[in-house]
């Protein structure tokens, strides 16, 4: 005789790419939530349980209890298939970068580099995400090349400013049409590979600099959304910044202190003084549904909007934003607009409807308080995979 499950709450399991839910029956009270996401079928690495779990006891024919758990998942990494990770990148960091002492933020001149649009996952062009890492890993090679080129014509640059500026991943679903047939690495590969060159960038060019600064702020691609492009989270769960966040615990674990943090959590911009500049950074996605029927006026109106609300980046001399992949620069008096160049394999959705396409590139200038515009050495990195 087998007993009957309380209405609504026949065990059951669903998922749509990247959120589903479930309810699970299991003869024991306070289940882990390992082992009710393995009963519900839901790899317990790339799924995690997302908000409270509902329990239920219900008690079988011959007097035993049952108990019935209703819950909803999440794709992702689990918290311990990310601290293994990092315990990897961490004994990297070790072997390989330097310790050298914090110093203290300074005036002097600084190095930028611009990481923006990688997109990792994403399939397209004649090699998808193998290609676009082999691109990532030479224009780091090419930045330390910059860095070198620029000092022996007598640059000082004792800090290095790093940016992440979103779409590092590129995601699973809901960006644009046909994204999941386009997509070569899951969510987590996409974040092992994302953790991994930022490490690398890190770690090559970092001991060149007596002061590291690291900036990130959340791109449209890191946001959790459904197959209809919905948020199903807030602005805080970003993959995009997430990535960061376990690089920093990495660093921060083999001891290395003289690398200044700033990862946002839920604002999607910042503003930074560096270099005797105040620089300010957002991934481009705000300025969509601005006024203006270009991105450079878009972004300009969202830029005058931050003065009028009296915002953080009021007082900016530049802004650097991503978003649209493909490189502008735009001086408006003393200040200036640059837009990044992408890193991904290219749009073929986008060259079929315009007819064009942008090089990959990464953007990399010096910051420089004394020079009239506040930056200067412009050099767009263009590795030729």
């Amino acid at each position: 005789m087998s007993e009957k499950p309380p209405a609504g709450w026949e065990p059951f399991a669903e998922q749509t790419d990247s959120i589903g839910s479930a309810i699970v029956k299991l003869p024991t009270p306070q289940a882990t939530a390992r082992d009710l996401l393995i009963t519900a079928g839901f790899d317990p690495d790339l799924w995690q349980i997302a908000g409270p779990i509902n329990t239920r006891r219900w008690m079988r024919y011959d007097q035993e209890w049952l108990y019935y758990y209703k819950f909803d998942v999440v794709a992702g990494e689990t918290p311990e298939a990310i601290d293994e990770h990092i315990e990897d990148l961490t004994k990297r960091i070790r072997r390989r970068v330097p310790k050298t002492a914090k110093v203290p933020s300074t005036d002097s001149d600084a190095f930028a580099f611009f990481m923006s649009d990688w997109q990792i996952g994403k399939a397209e062009g004649s090699d998808g995400t193998p290609q676009t890492v082999e691109r990532v890993l030479k224009s780091i090679e090419m930045a330390g090349t910059r860095v070198k080129e620029l000092r022996r014509v007598g640059r000082t640059m004792s800090t290095l400013l790093m940016t992440g500026l979103g779409d590092i991943g590129e995601g699973t679903c809901g960006f644009y049409p046909g994204q999941q047939f386009m997509v070569d690495r899951n969510r987590r590969d996409q974040a092992r590979i994302s953790r991994e060159l930022i490490t690398t960038a890190i770690d090559h060019l970092s001991p060149m600099f007596d002061h590291t600064i690291v900036a990130a702020v959340g791109g449209n691609h890191g946001e959790n959304r459904s197959t209809s492009g919905k948020r199903v989270t807030n602005d805080a769960d970003n993959d995009d910044c997430a990535y960061f966040e376990a690089v920093k615990e990495a660093f921060d674990r083999a001891g290395h202190d003289h690398i200044e943090w700033h990862i946002m959590y839920d604002q999607l911009s910042m503003a930074l003084e560096v270099g005797g500049v105040n620089i300010g950074l957002t991934h481009g996605n705000l300025f969509e549904r601005g006024r203006g029927s270009t991105p450079q006026q878009k972004a300009v109106e969202w830029w005058k909007g931050q003065d009028f609300g009296f915002q953080p980046l009021r007082d900016t001399r530049i802004l650097v934003s991503a978003h649209f992949h493909h490189f502008t620069a735009n001086v408006y008096g003393s200040r200036t607009h640059f837009q990044t160049p992408a890193m991904d394999p290219g749009s073929k959705w986008f060259a079929d409807i315009r007819g064009e396409s942008s090089p990959p590139g990464t953007l990399t200038f010096r910051l420089d308080g004394s020079s009239t515009l506040g930056w200067d050495d412009l050099r767009i990195l263009q590795p030729h995979i």
